[in-house]
């Protein structure tokens, strides 16, 4: 079988495109939900109410109709953030209005998350060759074939099918099923199902975190085991 051959059978189906005025929407709501973790992120230590304040702002811009929209302005240089980015961001915000922290209190979810966020760094590199041609077939033209919808949504039952619903690893399967979920039913952002696993931003994130464990770790200011 060769690379023609298999570039045809993976990427040959009509992209299931999402409705426009669900994605015009998302797009507000997705931007919203993200600029409200960073906010809260960033302003960690400022006053609680000034750190509110700028998340509710910042949503209520997201909101506004038209040219006054800070989501349009968004989305006119970066799409929409993918669905991965706004559930970890939604996650987040839940998060810090429990504990007031948006890190997880179980070492062993937090290690779950990590590997998942190895395999979208791969990934953004994977698709990165892709995006120069680099690869024998196109990758991202396969995140419109169904098949893939029932790939990924196999391997995110392995945590759960491996060790129970309980187990801290079942929040990947969470994650990873509502984001299957949410694309099956909405085909946001784009109807490529890549882009609702990793946007840009999220990848470099991702690496910018890896990156920070990793001279953590070498200088010594870091367990071994998370």
């Amino acid at each position: 079988m060769d690379a023609a051959f298999l570039s045809s059978l993976l990427t040959t189906q009509v992209p299931a495109l999402p409705d426009m005025h669900l994605m015009r929407a998302a797009r507000h709501l997705s931007w919203g939900m993200v600029l409200v973790f960073l906010a809260l992120l960033a302003g960690r230590r400022w006053p609680r109410w000034l750190r509110w304040g700028l998340a509710a702002s910042l949503f209520g811009w997201t909101l506004l109709p038209g040219a006054g929209s800070l989501a349009l302005w968004l989305g006119l240089a970066f799409q929409m953030p993918s669905l991965s980015s706004t559930l970890l961001s939604l996650g987040g915000t839940v998060l810090i209005l429990r504990t007031g922290s948006a890190r997880l209190p179980d070492p062993a979810r937090r290690r779950a998350l990590w590997q998942l966020g190895l395999a979208g760094i791969v990934l953004g590199w994977l698709l990165l060759l892709d995006t120069f041609a680099l690869l024998p077939f196109s990758l991202y033209e396969f995140g419109f074939s169904p098949l893939l919808v029932l790939i990924v949504g196999l391997l995110a039952l392995l945590p759960w099918m491996g060790a129970g619903v309980r187990h801290p690893a079942a929040i990947v399967t969470l994650l990873l099923g509502a984001v299957l979920l949410l694309y099956v039913l909405l085909h946001l952002p784009n109807g490529n199902l890549w882009n609702a696993l990793l946007d840009p931003w999220l990848w470099i994130a991702l690496q910018l975190a890896g990156l920070w464990q990793l001279v953590r770790r070498l200088s010594g200011r870091a367990p071994t085991r998370a």
